[in-house]
């Protein structure tokens, strides 16, 4: 007890009884401190104010008892104690007052000091470890009640006897199931993600209870009685009694689908990053192949006389090296190397212009229906690759529909919030333009789902198809700063939702300043041409000779600066790889070189350049030159940009209104 006295209320209607008990408190040292009511009213109010430690109520009370004030004072919460006093020891009367609350049940008669200060101890003492319990069980009964995991006790046979609020949401429990004792545990169908038995595996849960071994962190999928499967991670601990039987267990259950969706999409994020900079790497190498193959092929198509027996074999060596060229460009889509220009596009108008063409693409057991929103914000885009996302995702579809079906494709706005993003990981909070492309096909199994973006993945017959449409529409997605919806059922259908950024107005194309005619004039102009390539470089000079260019080479950065240097700077236009030893990238040496003669015309030319493709560069004078390349498309482009004047260079565009524009270089060489 605390220093502070107890204060103790005795409710009797003898005064002579009043006076013995409290002869009896001052005996006791000084603990205790008594007021006295003679009356029950009195005593009722008194106990009401909460202004005592313990009541000693005397049995009797005129026309009332003790025992009624017992019953009475019950209504008031976290009361103090009470002991009943009687004149005589009476069983029955015992029982009663323990029923009704007592902490003690005392005979006047044979009461001392010793005997009344050991019963007020523990009756206060009770109270307090009765007080210190029922907050432990309401913190218990709280915390089980707030728990974000699903709490779950079993008895031996398997039966729920509780369940927490967040297993009954997890497990689709109801309390009424639980209460009647007609859920089991063990009737709990685990099985894959996918629905189909786990293999090689015992219940789980039955094992808790014959083995007494618990289980942790087990995953699996639970099939609910309202059909719908939720991915759990369970954790069981068997219960034991006081000679070590197990006797129960109690059961933790983690609804972890959204988590598991995240980890597979973070997965599947940092594989395609890992095969697109594979793919880019091997596309490099193989553009410089390609490059020689048809930079030489042009050259003997040069030299040949009209009509001689081996045009057709070099027309077709030049055929085989851009059919290759093209593959190359859909590896570069998709790794996101791949160089694009973007203007301010209307996907309107796209879908209009390509109205003829689609329904030759798909065939006319195939119904096409469109659906575009009026009055579309416009985006920023390359307008061939977004051409390609809807034919890729057209003929993705009429392959899903060998014996006909309804392709529909549609526009519209959507606006992204937070609360959409938790659910969509890859998407981005701010307005986007949503372009939907669904069917009435086969549609494709999980698994399948899973893997469609990756290069090379098909499912149709050998010789069919490359793998590498929906990897590009991915690649060319990602480039344009958007992301891939799919959802898809087994005979139901497909459909795609593709996302790109909304940016300004429209507004019209920027000119291709590369001509296509095969008159190209040459000139006496200096040129520096740097490559790494040998072949490559022996190639490129061999051409310019041709057009009469007087020609300087270097294979590396550092070499062409002592070449600058040697000619003293007599140089009209830099032609340089945009890769290369030395630790000097190509922009690298232009920017140098330009800050020595602030007019020098400058051609970038690569296969892709992490410093430079893959981004959208539609501001400031950058020319790209795209490997591999024909001899008069390079010879077009170097004698258009020699006689380009300042006020002929490309005029800025608007950038996107939500996000920051990158500059591009004007391309040749390359085919949308």
């Amino acid at each position: 007890m605390s220093d502070a006295p107890v204060k103790v209320l005795l409710v009797d209607d003898d005064e002579d009884d009043y006076i013995i008990t409290r002869d009896l408190i001052l005996r006791i040292a000084g603990r205790y401190h008594l007021d006295w009511v003679n009356n029950y009213n009195g005593a009722l109010d008194a106990i009401q104010r909460r202004e005592h430690d313990i009541y000693l109520l005397d049995y009797r009370l005129g026309e009332r008892t003790g025992l009624e004030l017992l019953c009475e004072s019950q209504q008031f919460n976290a009361r103090a104690p009470m002991i009943l006093l009687t004149g005589q020891g009476d069983q029955e009367v015992d029982m009663q007052a323990m029923k009704a609350g007592a902490a003690d049940y005392l005979v006047k008669g044979q009461l001392n000091a010793d005997i009344l200060d050991r019963a007020i101890r523990y009756a206060i003492k009770g109270k307090h470890a009765e007080e210190n319990l029922r907050r432990d069980r309401d913190l218990i009964s709280r915390i089980m009640e707030t728990s974000p995991v699903g709490i779950v006790v079993a008895n031996q046979a398997g039966k729920i006897t509780f369940a927490n609020h967040r297993a009954e949401e997890v497990l689709g429990l109801s309390k009424d199931a639980i209460t009647g004792g007609t859920c089991s545990v063990l009737d709990w169908r685990m099985t894959d993600p996918e629905g189909y038995p786990l293999p090689g595996q015992a219940l789980p849960l039955k094992k808790v209870l014959e083995s007494g071994q618990p289980v942790q962190d087990f995953h699996h999928a639970i099939d609910r009685s309202d059909s719908h499967r939720t991915l759990l991670s369970t954790n069981a601990t068997p219960f034991f009694d006081a000679v070590g039987e197990i006797n129960g267990m109690v059961i933790t259950v983690e609804d972890i689908t959204e988590r598991l969706m995240l980890e597979a999409q973070l997965r599947q994020s940092q594989k395609m990053e890992s095969v697109g900079q594979l793919a880019a790497g091997v596309a490099h190498d193989i553009n410089n192949i390609l490059t020689v193959i048809q930079g030489h092929a042009g050259l003997l198509l040069n030299a040949v006389p009209p009509g001689a027996g081996s045009t057709r074999s070099i027309k077709q060596i030049s055929a085989a090296a851009e059919r290759g060229a093209s593959f190359i460009r859909q590896l570069l889509t998709f790794s996101r190397k791949q160089i694009f220009r973007s203007k301010i596009l209307d996907l309107n108008a796209v879908l209009h212009n390509l109205k003829g063409m689609l329904p030759r693409l798909i065939g006319e057991d195939i119904t096409l229906e469109t659906h575009c929103q009026p009055d579309l914000p416009c985006i920023q885009a390359d307008t061939g690759m977004v051409e390609q996302i809807v034919m890729n995702l057209a003929v993705n579809s009429r392959d899903a529909m060998p014996k006909g079906g309804k392709l529909t494709i549609a526009t519209s706005a959507a606006e992204i919030d937070a609360a959409y993003l938790r659910q969509h990981p890859e998407a981005h909070v701010g307005w986007f333009i949503c372009l939907t492309v669904a069917d009435t096909g086969c549609g494709m199994e999980p698994k399948v789902l899973q893997r469609i973006f990756e290069p090379f993945f098909t499912t149709k017959e050998v010789g069919k198809g490359t793998g590498l449409g929906l990897a590009t529409v991915y690649g060319v997605v990602k480039q344009h700063h958007g992301w891939l919806e799919v959802q898809s059922e087994v005979g139901v259908g497909t459909t795609f939702k593709v996302f790109l950024p909304v940016a300004g107005k429209a507004g019209d194309a920027p000119a291709d300043p590369s001509d296509k005619s095969e008159n190209v004039r040459g000139g006496k102009e200096t040129i520096l041409l740097v490559e790494d390539e040998i072949g490559l470089l022996e190639l490129a000079r061999e051409i310019l000779q041709q057009y009469q260019y007087r020609v300087l080479i270097a294979s590396s950065g550092v070499e062409a600066l002592r070449v600058w240097d040697e000619s003293n700077g007599q140089i009209d236009l830099l032609l340089t790889d945009m890769i290369m030893p030395g630790g000097m990238t190509g922009t690298d040496l232009a920017a140098e070189l330009k800050r020595r003669k602030s007019g020098l015309k400058v051609i970038y030319a690569s296969g892709y350049s992490s410093a430079l493709t893959g981004k959208d560069f539609t501001q400031g004078d950058n020319i790209f030159l795209a490997k591999p390349y024909q001899p008069n498309q390079m010879a077009q482009l170097i004698r258009n940009t020699l006689d380009a004047s300042p006020k002929d260079q490309q005029p800025p565009l608007p950038g996107p209104t939500n996000a920051a524009p990158a500059p591009a270089p004007v391309l040749a060489g390359q085919s949308t």
